[in-house]
């Protein structure tokens, strides 16, 4: 496990899971498209809470879930951070190492730790407005609490929050980009030049599907066209 190769493979698991993640979660954002009051949206939210119970406890399969996605980015972000400075010492010094890295990588390679930065500041944002209610915007005074489909729709009223996630979306979309070529190479998917230019097109129809459809509903319920009388 102390190993490049290895470490390598992690973020690649890690990350292709990941991926599997934000699809499953944009297509489950997408049901505000339904125009049904935000009712569809709310019933799938319920259903992640209430899955497999009674069987087992309530928001058991929930909890568990969240505990293999924490487990899973924070092996990806150790995987990341120790391939990252695994040897600036042997070339002489944290700053010599990031200049020989910039120099030596493509944009996409330079940037990667610096978009991993703003996606975990954005997923703890993200966390404190949606899930835990913390950060309340436009929210009627005095309520403590509101329907999941409204906390969507009251916060994308913003014009800067949409801005702000559009932003934080650039930058996932980007992560996930060249994240997604460079987990496929590391698992041998790249045997040859026509291999190389399928997982390259993969990855760009990955990254704008994952862009377009995250960033949809946020345009849609600012500009008025879905949840018009928010």
């Amino acid at each position: 496990m102390r190993s490049t190769v290895a470490r390598k493979a992690l973020m690649a698991v890690t990350g292709l899971f990941l991926v599997l993640f934000l699809l499953m979660h944009m297509f489950g954002n997408l049901k505000l498209l339904i125009p049904d009051n935000g009712a569809e949206f709310d019933e799938y939210s319920e259903a992640l809470r209430t899955f497999l119970y009674p069987v087992l406890p309530e928001k058991f399969f929930l909890t568990c879930f969240r505990g293999v996605l924490a487990v899973a980015i924070l092996v990806h972000l150790e995987a990341a951070i120790r391939l990252t400075f695994r040897d600036y010492d042997a070339k002489g010094g944290l700053g010599r190492y990031f200049k020989q890295r910039f120099l030596g990588g493509s944009f996409a390679a330079r940037t990667m730790i610096w978009g991993g930065v703003i996606i975990v500041l954005g997923v703890i944002v993200h966390l404190l407005q949606f899930t835990g209610q913390i950060i309340k915007v436009n929210y009627p005074a005095g309520a403590a609490s509101v329907l999941p489909h409204e906390r969507v729709v009251l916060g994308f009223q913003e014009w800067w929050l949409v801005l702000l996630y559009a932003i934080w979306m650039l930058a996932v979309c980007f992560h996930v980009w060249h994240g997604f070529y460079s987990a496929f190479c590391t698992l041998g998917a790249r045997v040859g030049a026509a291999s190389e230019k399928v997982i390259k097109f993969c990855a760009w129809v990955v990254a704008i599907l994952l862009y377009i459809g995250f960033m949809l509903t946020p345009v849609l319920i600012f500009l008025g066209v879905i949840f018009p009388n928010a």
